[in-house]
This record gives structure tokens, sequence and C-alpha cells, in this order.
């Protein structure tokens, strides 16, 4: 691993500081959206309807980018965010795309099909980064960074309901099952770092149930292999830890380099850890705890997503303002797309 300036022990308060400063000169070659011989994507399919699209959080640039056609290229951003982090997709109903507005401390609603931004919630007032759907897509859960907080916000009223639910330690992170609506939140410690764990939540009665202890400073929070387990990644210790999603216990812990991001396959024991530092990406079989393949693609890899089938990875690349499409069968990257200014999130809609 490339030797560091700041110790391994920095803080994620640091690390969030980090994700501020502007992308250095690029060292590489910027991404290109498509062939050079390749004719411009349609915005829409040939039914008139619209298609797969891809939604980027250009950090920095304060942007939506959106991403389709064939093949992929950037057809859109849309503007008039402020530091948009987190992206959720509304399972049923509109389908809405929620942005998490980190210093304007709320979250912007998108309509996925016109890519006109159709309304706000106001009322977070907590420095929001990251959000997920009920299944029933009828609440918005949203971490508040700053109060320490869960947010749940009636979509009809598109108002926070009730009182929030208040933790000791920094959430950083939220899952959904989709299959009973338990959720399931990275917490991290303060100070040392020492006693960050994954808590799970029962949102009808807004109280937190089991708990499991994970590795110091994580940054990344996966859940997949068939809602099966949740993995986390510590930043400072350079491990993955692996829980049961049904018992709430830790399975194993893994070494495996970190960074800031984690994504774990839909349906099979794949981690995909963002070892944003040394700009690739480890792919650890979670059953041998091996590492099968390294994947450098850009600079400075975050929070990815799949699509919905899980064939296709969509990873952003910070500093160097695109993102990879990375093949899950062959862990090969098939394209990279370029995008608005440091992208930080990707959230694939399908309709």
């Amino acid at each position: 691993m490339m030797t560091l300036t700041l110790s391994r022990s920095i803080s994620l308060l640091a690390v969030s500081c980090a994700l501020l400063v502007s992308a250095c000169q690029r060292s590489e070659e910027p991404a290109t959206s498509a062939p050079a011989n390749a004719a411009a994507a349609p915005t829409v399919a040939s039914s008139g309807k619209a298609s797969k699209r891809v939604f980027v959080s250009n950090y920095v640039g304060n942007t939506l980018s959106v991403i389709e056609g064939d093949p992929e290229m950037e057809t859109k951003t849309i503007g008039g965010f402020e530091s948009p982090h987190g992206i959720a997709i509304q399972p049923t109903g509109d389908r809405l795309v929620a942005v998490a507005e980190a210093t304007a401390y709320g979250v912007k609603l998108v309509d996925p099909r016109s890519l006109e931004i159709v309304g706000s919630i106001t009322d977070i007032t907590s420095g929001p980064q990251d959000l997920e759907f009920s299944p029933d897509g009828k609440t918005l859960y949203v971490l508040g960074t700053l109060d320490l907080s869960l947010n749940f916000v009636d979509m009809e009223t598109r108002k926070v309901v009730g009182e929030k639910l208040r933790f000791e330690k920094k959430p950083r992170r939220i899952k959904v099952d989709p299959s009973n609506g338990r959720l399931y939140i990275l917490l991290v410690a303060l100070g040392d770092g020492v006693g960050a764990e994954v808590v799970e939540v029962d949102p009808a009665t807004r109280k937190v149930g089991r708990r499991a202890p994970v590795d110091k400073f994580p940054n990344g929070l996966g859940f997949g292999n068939n809602r099966s387990l949740l993995v986390s990644s510590s930043f400072d210790n350079s491990t993955l830890t692996v829980v049961d999603a049904k018992t709430m216990k830790v399975l194993k812990t893994i070494d495996s380099e970190t960074g800031i991001g984690l994504a774990v396959h839909p349906s099979k024991p794949i981690a995909y850890s963002m070892v944003s530092f040394d700009n690739q990406i480890d792919i650890v079989d979670l059953d041998s705890g091996e590492t099968i393949k390294q994947v450098s693609a850009g600079q400075w890899p975050t929070h990815a997503s799949f699509d919905r089938s899980g064939r296709y990875l969509y990873i952003p690349h910070e500093e160097s303002d695109s993102v990879a499409k990375l093949d899950t069968e062959t862990n090969e990257v098939v394209m990279k797309i370029a995008v608005g200014q440091e992208p930080i999130e990707v959230a694939v809609w399908e309709p």
C-alpha cells in the first residue's frame, strides 16, 4: 500500500473534511463518455419511456449527473443542489430520487422521468449525508450526522414526523431490508473509535434492537448475498467485519485494504472495497477471505451502487470526475463515464 503522510488512525471527521478539498490537477487522461465514433445516446427508449438512468451526486459541483443510453454517457446535469451526498430511489409510487444535501440541511426530490426537481424536505437541520426509503416508499429515513439522529420523513407531507431517534455515536451509513423493513445503521464511535457497531432498528417502535460490534472507524456498510450478510469496512484497521444479518452475530473479520465506501453483491458473498487512497477497488471473497482481484479505474473511488440485476457496479471516482462501470461477472471495467465535479455517490433508477 502507498505510504501516507497522515496516520492511518486519522478520524472520520478528518476524512470527511478531506472530501471538501477540490481535486488537484488530474494526472490521468479524462474519462470518455463513449467511443469517439459512437452516436449520441438517446435520453428515452424507443417506446417513449425513460430507460435505465444512473444518478450521480457531484459534491463540489453542486449538481446531479444523469447517465443513460447505449453506450451510456452523461446526458444531463441538474443544478440547484448544495453539497449533494447520498441518493435513494423510491421503490414504489412516484419512484422519486431523493438527494441528501449536507450543507443545505435538507433533501431535494427529483422526478426520474422529467429530470426536474419537484420538491424539497427542509426540516432535517442536521447535516444529512445518507438516506434510504422504506420498502413501501411511504417513509424516507435520513441520517443526521451533526445531531446524531435518524429522521423519519412522511413522503405524503414531505415533513419529518414524530421524534427523531438519537444515538450516542455518529451514524454513518444506513441500509433497509426490503423483506421486513428493518433498518441497519452503521455507528461510528467518537474519540478513539473503539465501540463502533451496526445496530438494528425497528421503524415501527423507533427503538434500537440487536447490535453487532465492528472494527474502529468504519466508513462503509454493505448489505447483500441474498440479504444474509452485513459487512462493515474499518478505515483505521484495514479490515472487513462480516455480520450475519439474521442473528446480528459477527461471523469473521477479514484483513483487507479499505477506504471510503463498500458494496456487497446482492446475490453473492463478494465485497467490493473502495481503497480510496490507493485508487483501486479490492474484490474480496467473503467465504474464503481472499482478495480475488484489484481493479484500478480512476482516482479516489467512493460509494458505489449495483444495478437491479447485480451484473454491473457503478463506481464514482471523486478525483477523476468519472464513474466506472464494472462487470461483476468478469470483474473488468467496461466503461468510464465523465461526469460532474467530484462525484461522491451513485444510485441506479430502473423503470
